[in-house]
Protein backbone atom coordinates (compact mmCIF):
# COMPACT_ATOMS: atom_id res chain seq x y z
CA UNK A 1 0.00 0.00 0.00
CA UNK A 2 1.39 3.29 -1.19
CA UNK A 3 1.07 6.30 1.56
CA UNK A 4 0.94 9.63 0.27
CA UNK A 5 1.21 13.24 2.26
CA UNK A 6 -0.45 15.18 2.63
CA UNK A 7 0.59 18.87 1.55
CA UNK A 8 -0.55 21.78 4.21
CA UNK A 9 -1.94 24.67 2.12
CA UNK A 10 1.13 27.46 1.27
CA UNK A 11 -0.93 30.49 1.63
CA UNK A 12 -4.72 31.62 2.54
CA UNK A 13 -4.60 33.68 -0.69
CA UNK A 14 -7.56 33.43 -2.95
CA UNK A 15 -9.75 31.44 -0.64
CA UNK A 16 -12.43 32.83 1.88
CA UNK A 17 -13.36 29.27 2.52
CA UNK A 18 -12.85 30.24 6.47
CA UNK A 19 -15.20 33.37 6.12
CA UNK A 20 -18.08 31.22 4.49
CA UNK A 21 -20.89 30.24 7.09
CA UNK A 22 -20.06 32.67 10.00
CA UNK A 23 -21.79 35.96 8.99
CA UNK A 24 -20.09 38.60 10.97
CA UNK A 25 -17.31 39.65 12.35
CA UNK A 26 -17.41 38.03 15.64
CA UNK A 27 -18.40 39.84 18.59
CA UNK A 28 -17.91 42.59 17.30
CA UNK A 29 -21.51 44.50 17.35
CA UNK A 30 -23.66 45.68 19.86
CA UNK A 31 -26.94 44.49 20.52
CA UNK A 32 -29.88 46.94 21.00
CA UNK A 33 -31.29 43.78 23.92
CA UNK A 34 -28.23 44.03 26.08
CA UNK A 35 -27.21 47.78 25.70
CA UNK A 36 -23.68 46.03 25.67
CA UNK A 37 -20.71 47.38 23.28
CA UNK A 38 -18.28 45.38 23.07
CA UNK A 39 -14.47 46.89 22.43
CA UNK A 40 -13.41 48.04 19.45
CA UNK A 41 -9.86 46.97 17.57
CA UNK A 42 -7.68 49.67 17.91
CA UNK A 43 -8.62 51.84 13.80
CA UNK A 44 -11.66 50.75 13.62
CA UNK A 45 -13.23 53.68 11.98
CA UNK A 46 -16.49 55.23 12.71
CA UNK A 47 -17.69 54.03 8.94
CA UNK A 48 -16.80 50.51 9.79
CA UNK A 49 -18.75 50.52 12.85
CA UNK A 50 -22.02 52.12 11.38
CA UNK A 51 -21.54 49.42 8.71
CA UNK A 52 -21.72 46.57 11.30
CA UNK A 53 -24.48 48.17 13.96
CA UNK A 54 -26.53 48.55 10.56
CA UNK A 55 -26.26 45.06 9.34
CA UNK A 56 -27.09 43.88 12.64
CA UNK A 57 -28.48 46.10 15.47
CA UNK A 58 -30.92 44.59 16.87
CA UNK A 59 -30.02 40.80 16.37
CA UNK A 60 -28.64 38.84 19.13
CA UNK A 61 -25.40 36.39 18.19
CA UNK A 62 -26.58 33.11 16.30
CA UNK A 63 -29.31 35.55 14.26
CA UNK A 64 -27.12 36.97 12.00
CA UNK A 65 -27.19 35.72 8.10
CA UNK A 66 -24.36 32.77 7.98
CA UNK A 67 -23.79 32.96 3.95
CA UNK A 68 -20.59 35.29 4.29
CA UNK A 69 -19.03 37.22 7.03
CA UNK A 70 -20.07 40.80 6.25
CA UNK A 71 -16.25 42.12 5.39
CA UNK A 72 -15.84 39.27 3.19
CA UNK A 73 -14.61 39.87 -0.25
CA UNK A 74 -16.20 37.64 -2.69
CA UNK A 75 -14.47 38.54 -5.85
CA UNK A 76 -10.98 39.11 -4.55
CA UNK A 77 -11.73 36.02 -1.61
CA UNK A 78 -10.06 37.36 1.37
CA UNK A 79 -10.81 40.37 3.87
CA UNK A 80 -11.69 43.66 3.26
CA UNK A 81 -10.47 45.10 6.70
CA UNK A 82 -8.07 42.13 7.13
CA UNK A 83 -5.78 43.96 10.04
CA UNK A 84 -8.85 44.72 12.05
CA UNK A 85 -9.86 40.78 11.62
CA UNK A 86 -11.55 39.74 14.88
CA UNK A 87 -9.38 37.11 16.87
CA UNK A 88 -11.42 34.04 16.10
CA UNK A 89 -10.18 34.68 12.30
CA UNK A 90 -6.38 35.60 13.44
CA UNK A 91 -6.63 32.15 15.14
CA UNK A 92 -7.72 29.86 12.58
CA UNK A 93 -4.79 28.06 11.30
CA UNK A 94 -3.87 27.75 8.16
CA UNK A 95 -3.38 24.20 7.16
CA UNK A 96 -5.17 23.33 10.88
CA UNK A 97 -7.88 21.08 10.72
CA UNK A 98 -10.68 23.12 10.24
CA UNK A 99 -9.15 24.43 7.26
CA UNK A 100 -8.37 21.23 5.66
CA UNK A 101 -11.84 20.45 5.95
CA UNK A 102 -13.36 23.32 4.55
CA UNK A 103 -10.90 23.03 1.61
CA UNK A 104 -12.15 19.18 1.43
CA UNK A 105 -15.58 19.44 1.25
CA UNK A 106 -15.15 22.86 -1.50
CA UNK A 107 -13.46 20.79 -3.83
CA UNK A 108 -16.05 17.78 -2.97
CA UNK A 109 -18.65 19.87 -4.57
CA UNK A 110 -17.30 20.89 -7.30
CA UNK A 111 -18.16 19.57 -10.65
CA UNK A 112 -15.49 16.97 -11.17
CA UNK A 113 -14.58 18.39 -14.64
CA UNK A 114 -14.44 22.29 -13.14
CA UNK A 115 -11.85 20.69 -10.51
CA UNK A 116 -9.76 19.10 -13.13
CA UNK A 117 -9.31 22.21 -15.31
CA UNK A 118 -9.10 24.68 -12.62
CA UNK A 119 -5.10 25.80 -12.39
CA UNK A 120 -5.46 26.63 -8.87
CA UNK A 121 -7.22 23.73 -7.50
CA UNK A 122 -4.08 22.08 -6.08
CA UNK A 123 -3.71 24.75 -3.47
CA UNK A 124 -6.59 23.74 -1.95
CA UNK A 125 -5.47 20.56 -0.92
Amino acid sequence: MIHLTQLSPKSCDSCGLCCEGIGSPVLEYATRYTGYVPPRPVGMTPELIEEIEFHFSGLCRGQEPLERCLWFDPVARGCRHYDLRPQICRDYELGGTSCLLSRKKWLEEQPKADVSTKTDASSFL
